[in-house]
């Protein structure tokens, strides 16, 4: 293997329909005045004598044009009441879907619709990680985490669900947490496979801030192989893992730096002895190092080499310097410990 520097809501009833009341119409009517026309007695002049009475004139009566103004102003504006019930009331009356004794459930489309992963694989790159009791049911035609890997539990100091300062690389497979705050980065280079030398798929993040060689001051990676390279049958997943252990303990300490991805090591390189550890089930050959770099930064790394329960070859890790890991005390074990497989894959 080549040295490396890096890697990477159900469809228910839908709420019932406010009934709204019919007023039973015509309105009630609305009385109108009726005002007694009032007799304006004529005036009567007194005969003059051997004079001719004058006929009289029709008494002048205006009040009553203004009894008759009032009456068609109180029908008009009975009218107008009526009207504005009308359009109030009984229109939205007749609009509005009237509630039912038994409602009709509106059509559930999740018959058709592709059901969403509701564990690790449904987080998308740069999104909080998802909790772990999410995952009840598999969607369809996905592929089960096979026997005896589900009661693994892995080490206890990981993120939490719900810690927005940590997301993850997500695959069909597996996820490994990383720092949100942390951007895409593709100084690192490529990923090899641990038994093939075959390179690797991989992501990387890592700070903003980077130091002489032009490396983000701490990253994170997640590197996988050939999908499904040694089956899912659980002793040769186990035999696999076990034959990166004993590789990685066959090399030479002085030769192991160039099978790890971190800072360029330049000297004072000390490691861990290459291990099983278990994780959330899965397993991983863990190999803990620090050295000091070239412009004299102590680094301190973790990385992980394993194969999931589905087969497929994967090398997660992080590397950093060490003033950043004692600037965020927990942060290096937490990210390190918080490789997990899935409950189930994706198919295809």
């Amino acid at each position: 293997m080549s040295n490396s520097h890096g890697a990477p809501p159900p469809p228910g009833d839908s709420d019932p329909v406010q009934q709204y009341g019919q007023q039973q119409y015509p309105p009630p009517n609305f009385p109108t005045q009726h005002l007694p026309a009032q007799d304006f007695p004529t005036q009567n002049f007194p005969v003059q004598p051997h004079q001719q009475q004058p006929q009289q004139q029709p008494p002048q009566q205006p009040h009553n044009n203004k009894n008759l103004i009032i009456v068609l102003g109180a029908v008009a504006a009975a009218v107008i009441v009526a009207l504005i019930a009308v359009f109030v009331w009984v229109i939205p009356g007749f609009s509005q879907p009237q509630a039912q004794d038994n409602p009709v459930p509106l059509a559930s489309t999740s018959g058709t619709a592709s059901p969403e992963p509701a564990d690790e694989t449904s987080s998308p790159q740069g999104s909080p990680a998802p909790s772990e009791n999410s995952a009840d049911q598999m969607p369809a035609g996905s592929v089960p985490l096979p026997g005896g890997w589900d009661q693994l539990q892995g080490p206890a100091n990981i993120p939490a669900a719900d810690d927005t300062l940590f997301t993850r690389f997500v695959t069909g497979e597996s996820s490994f947490a990383y720092l949100a705050s942390w951007s895409s980065d593709g100084t690192f280079g490529i990923t090899k496979d641990p038994v093939s030398g075959t390179p690797m798929q991989q992501k990387a993040e890592g700070t903003e801030e980077r130091d002489g060689d032009g490396i983000s001051t701490a990253f994170a990676f997640f590197a996988e192989a050939e999908e499904g390279k040694f089956g899912k049958e659980p002793a040769k997943v186990q035999a696999a893992i076990k034959e990166i252990e004993a590789k990685l303990k066959a090399i030479p300490a002085g030769d192991l730096p160039q099978h790890l991805v971190g800072h360029k090591c330049a000297s004072d390189f000390v490691s861990s002895t290459p291990e099983i550890r278990e994780f959330r089930r899965s397993e991983a050959v863990v190999v803990e190092f620090t050295c000091t770099n070239a412009g004299g930064d102590a680094i301190q790394a973790v990385n992980l080499f394993t194969v999931t329960p589905w087969g497929t070859p994967q090398m997660v890790g992080v590397s950093g310097h060490e003033s950043y890991w004692s600037a965020n005390p927990e942060l290096l074990e937490k990210i390190g410990n918080s490789y997990r497989a899935n409950r189930w894959k994706l198919a295809g």
